[in-house]
């Protein structure tokens, strides 16, 4: 695999990743701790993650493949620019729906993952 592919998917997973786990402590902060700063903080800080992906993997993704990069590049950059509407809006509605179609089923992977899948076995 191209080394490049290669660190482009692992930066891409831990992102996927830390989303998960900041949207599962935003509601267990809404739901279990009924403590609403700490709900918008953890969707505000997925927001910028995503917002920050197209800087994460902007190294890797230089040597990559002209077809590779340029899906990577747009699909990014239309993850980062939702979600910087969301925070420009302050729209918590906005920030926790980033990456669910309104077809999402819970178990289902979430628009990065399934990104992050077809990137794979595309490039892989």
């Amino acid at each position: 695999m191209n080394e490049n592919i290669e660190k482009t998917l692992s930066a891409l997973t831990m992102a996927a990743q830390k989303i998960r786990r900041l949207e599962e402590e935003a509601r267990e902060a809404l739901f279990v701790r009924d403590d609403p700063q700490t709900h918008r903080r953890k969707l505000e800080e997925k927001a910028m993650v995503l917002m920050e992906l197209p800087e994460l993997v902007g190294p890797f993704s230089e040597n990559l493949p002209n077809e590779a990069r340029e899906k990577l590049e747009e699909q990014l950059d239309s993850f980062a620019l939702r979600a910087g509407r969301a925070m420009e809006l302050s729209s918590l509605f906005f920030m926790s729906g980033l990456l669910y179609p309104e077809d999402y089923k819970e178990g289902d992977p979430n628009d990065l993952e399934a990104f992050i899948e077809r990137f794979r076995e595309s490039y892989v």
